[in-house]
């Protein structure tokens, strides 16, 4: 796990992380190792307590705070259950738009979740590159519901086969 760790934190800050935890580690068990005066290193892991400020609470750089997209998410969540049903027995372009931006929108915050709170520390690239996918990706699904048989069709014709 301390050499992954290593890994993935050589990605972001260089290879002089890596070079100096093989010089400084301390092989003795028991010990702790430290990497010197830097405190960023040790404290990599260790969540901030507040007091928050306000700015801190919203978010820097976001169009949202947290707890409206959180009630955005829910709200798509119990949007999506009469959605399902309905895009069985109704077939439209309509429902077929609608099923597709909700899945996908459910989806891409979620992923989005997954790469903010695990991976976006270590690789900072990661964030561009979901959000070009995630255009293409949807860019795809609705040229399909355009130029073909759409969604709910093409899931009902999957279904029969």
């Amino acid at each position: 796990m301390a050499t992954t760790v290593q890994i993935l934190r050589c990605c972001t800050r260089g290879s002089r992380i890596l070079f100096q935890s093989a010089l400084l580690r301390n092989t003795s068990v028991g010990t702790k190792t430290t990497f010197g005066t830097s405190s960023a290193l040790t404290n990599v892991f260790e969540a901030r307590r507040g007091p928050f400020t306000p700015e801190e609470k919203r978010g820097k750089g976001h169009m949202m705070s947290a707890s409206t997209h959180w009630k955005v998410e829910r709200i798509l969540m119990i949007g999506m259950i009469p959605l399902m049903p309905a895009a069985l027995f109704y077939q439209s372009p309509f429902i077929d738009h609608a099923i597709c931006t909700a899945v996908f929108l459910h989806g891409y915050w979620g992923m989005d979740g997954v790469l903010t709170d695990y991976l976006e520390k270590f690789v900072p690239w990661v964030k561009p590159l979901w959000t070009v996918l995630s255009i293409i990706a949807f860019a795809g699904l609705v040229n399909f519901n355009y130029n073909d048989v759409g969604l709910c069709k093409a899931v009902q014709m999957l279904w029969s086969m």
